[in-house]
Order: C-alpha cells, then structure tokens, then sequence
C-alpha cells in the first residue's frame, strides 16, 4: 500500500481536495483504531504505508477502547470539525479505498461503521443534503428538461438519469477547482459525484442519488461548475 496512491485513492472516492483528503484519512485512521478490536487494528497498523500510521496514531501500540467517542463518525467530527455528515462520507471512502487494497482487512475493518457509512465496492456516494430549499428544487425533470439544459451548459451530457463532464486542467488546478465545487455544494446544500479524477482530469456527474434522476437543482449545480471551470480556467 502506497501513501500517495492510498490518499489520491480516498481523495477520489470522497470527491475531496489532497490536503482534505490527508485530514479526512488520518481522523478516520485514528478513529477507528479507537473501535477495532486489538487484532485488527495491528493488522491495519502493519498494512498502512509508514507515514499514515504514524500520522493517524496506529504506531503507538495497544487496542483503543473507543471511550472518548460514541462512534466512530464522532471521532472523525471531533478531530476535524467537519459534519457528521461529512465525516461519514469520507469514512465511507476510507473504508472502501482499503476494501480495494486489502479485501480481508477492509472486510474486518468495516465490521465496526455504522450502516449508513459501511462500504459498497465503489465511490462512496454522497448524502442528498435535505435542506427546505434543497427539497423545493429536487423536481425530477423529464427528458425534455434535460436535453434543454444540456444545450446551455458547457461539455455535458448524458440523460434524465444522469449526467456528466469531464473536465482537463493543469494539476496543479485540480484541487482549486474541486475546491471551488465544494463552496458550490455548501450553497446549494446539493453534492456532485466524482466518477473519476486523474492527475490532469476530473469527470464529475450530477443526479439526486436518492431519486435516481437528474433533478432541478442537479442543473443548478453544473452550471455553478461551469462558472468554476471557467474561472479556474482563466486563471481566476
């Protein structure tokens, strides 16, 4: 397991920037070795690449006993200050990124997440925040709706059930770009999901996962990635 290829790996999965991503692993890493039995948090220690058990604590030694958080997804609030809502998405990505790398370790590590942040074998899929105005814009839109919209949005596609862009920047601009996403997300309470992220790519779709179908506020959310393309692009 490599360090880099470990972060990049959760970092996709979650749809976060590098620096977050370290952060979000590290309090995950720390947290869950606060619930697993001694057993498996050894096993987790030895798998991961030296500088990640050592910045999430696991060289220390010993079992903890979880006593200073309720759950895990606690753990993970406390040590960043994020949502637990938040917190819980990227420990879905933690988790599945090492399901990916070490099946058996992932599958005993899994054992102790709550059942809404336990692994799929995929990206983890963000929760539909469920804010009043959120829950106003989430009309499905029919066929129609969709194609109208894809005209006007720039390098979209895709169909009622979905829809997608990828998009090709400099590296250095992806996480400015994924951080601008981000601020769009917190604004309209909505989350786009990254399919994939390479050192110089980005395909992001846009759907309400909860209905299966692109919404009014899925449409809301590729324009304000257009917007941020376009800025990042320039140089803004």
């Amino acid at each position: 397991m490599r360090h880099q290829e470990f972060l990049s790996g959760v970092a996709t999965r979650a749809g976060e920037q590098t620096d977050d991503a370290r952060l979000g692993a590290t309090a995950a890493l720390a947290a869950l070795s606060e619930h697993l039995p001694a057993d498996d948090r050894d096993a987790l220690a030895r798998a991961l690449p030296t500088l990640l058990e050592q910045e999430s604590g696991l060289d220390q030694g010993g079992a903890g006993d979880g006593a200073g958080d309720a759950t895990v997804v606690d753990g993970i609030a406390r040590r960043t200050g994020w949502t637990p809502e938040r917190a819980r998405y990227v420990l879905a990505a933690v988790v599945d990124q090492l399901t990916a790398e070490e099946p058996e370790l992932g599958r005993r590590v899994a054992l102790v997440l709550p059942d809404d942040a336990e692994p799929d074998g995929g990206p983890a899929l963000p929760p539909d925040a469920a804010s009043g105005a959120a829950q106003d814009r989430s009309r499905p839109l029919g066929p129609e709706d969709v194609d109208r919209a894809l005209s006007r949005l720039v390098d979209w596609s895709g169909d009622a059930t979905g829809i997608e862009r990828t998009i090709a920047l400099p590296t250095e601009r992806i996480d400015l770009l994924l951080e601008r996403v981000h601020r769009a997300e917190r604004e309209l309470a909505h989350r786009v999901r990254v399919v994939e992220r390479t050192p110089t790519s980005l395909t992001l779709r846009a759907r309400t996962e909860s209905l299966q179908v692109v919404t009014e506020l899925d449409v809301a959310l590729a324009e304000r990635v257009d917007d941020a393309v376009a800025t990042v692009g320039s140089g803004g």
